[in-house]
């Protein structure tokens, strides 16, 4: 074999090793600028998780990335997009004392410097989702930090509030002609209750942040269907209430639960006068489930609206919902919200307290 004969093998070597570097080049190229994409998304975005995730998966496609799967949860607000395709996902986890995050994408190519190139971009991607959500956590807890604040002088007020109103239902059984006593009563009846459970509702609020999972022995028999007439006919409400069902726990918890979640059915009937409204109580084996429904228009944001100061409405503090889930969560229980095509649905659960 002569050494001219060899040239054409050199030759054609040389062009495929060209050929892998441009090939290289290309990719890498690609993959750069698409993970400059996933930053300005991110910026455009305000760094906001819940529009970044389900925005990204189309920058993703851009270098051969069919899905993407994640489940992020911080605290009291989850994330979820399941696997769509059957195959071998490249993921990352991570578990900390206020979030988890998981996260997985599958390439259609994994060979080679393309498996490297598809750890790079999920690691980028990972360390958005991570920032996107420590930020989020930051503004919360510094959000808590400045409310805390206030929270001295506030629960003194609300303190005062109560019992104010115990030392009025105090007098009303001491007056002293049947007179004064007839008119006050009629007029107590008709403020009281409201005040009462506005009154509560601050205190619950103000001391969630002390340990709302503590245990208290003011506990007594709850009956749900009435309570939740009461807070329906209060807010005026066209409701329908069915099923029976009672627990024992702290009334003024229970009351705080569903009164914060009728009064955002109540908020929406002044933009929408002819909601109706349909409460399900059905007893399980660990409790009560109740739901309760509307016929108005559906929420957009539905996984935010467990989330502190997140509101749907204009000039809502987005405390609310917040301190429901807090205070079901604290007595074993959970609020949540189902699918709908239509108006909105809360599903809340309450175990079968216990007298000690």
């Amino acid at each position: 074999m002569t050494i001219e004969s060899i040239y054409p093998f050199f030759i054609f070597a040389g062009l495929v090793i060209i050929g892998v570097l441009i090939y290289i080049r290309y990719l890498t190229r690609k993959a750069i600028r698409s993970i400059l994409e996933l930053f300005d998304l991110n910026t455009v975005l305000e760094c906001d998780i819940q529009r970044f995730l389900p925005a990204v998966i189309q920058v993703l496609r851009k270098i051969n990335i069919d899905d993407l799967y994640y489940d992020v949860l911080y605290l009291n607000t989850a994330l979820e997009n399941e696997k769509a395709l059957r195959g071998e996902y490249l993921e990352k986890e991570v578990q900390r004392v206020d979030y988890r995050i998981r996260i997985g994408i599958m390439p259609r190519h994994s060979r080679g410097e393309q498996y490297y190139l598809n750890m790079i971009v999920l690691e980028i991607l990972f360390f958005l989702v991570e920032m996107d959500v420590l930020l989020r956590i930051k503004v919360i807890h510094e959000a808590f930090y400045k409310f805390s604040k206030l929270q001295t002088f506030i629960l003194h007020d609300a303190k005062n509030l109560a019992q104010f109103i115990e030392f009025l239902s105090y007098n009303v059984r001491h007056l002293e002609t049947p007179e004064r006593q007839e008119r006050f009563i009629s007029y107590l009846k008709e403020t009281l209750p409201a005040q009462s459970r506005r009154g509560a509702a601050i205190i619950s609020l103000l001391e969630m942040e002390k340990g709302a999972d503590v245990e208290t022995v003011d506990k007594t028999t709850i009956d749900i269907r009435a309570s939740l007439e009461n807070l329906a006919k209060h807010y005026r409400l066209n409701c329908t209430v069915r099923g029976e069902g009672s627990i024992v726990a702290e009334q003024y918890k229970v009351i705080s639960v569903f009164d914060n979640i009728l009064r955002n059915v109540y908020d929406k009937t002044l933009s929408e006068p002819d909601i109706t409204c349909r409460i399900d109580i059905a007893s399980t084996e660990e409790g009560l489930r109740i739901e309760i429904s509307d016929t108005g228009s559906p929420i957009d944001g539905n996984a935010r609206l467990f989330e502190p100061f997140y509101s749907t409405k204009k000039g809502g503090l987005g405390i609310g919902l917040f301190q429901a889930k807090n205070i079901a969560n604290a007595i074993k229980g959970d609020i949540r919200v189902l699918p709908e095509l239509a108006g909105v649905t809360f599903e809340v659960t309450l175990p079968n307290g216990k007298r000690e």
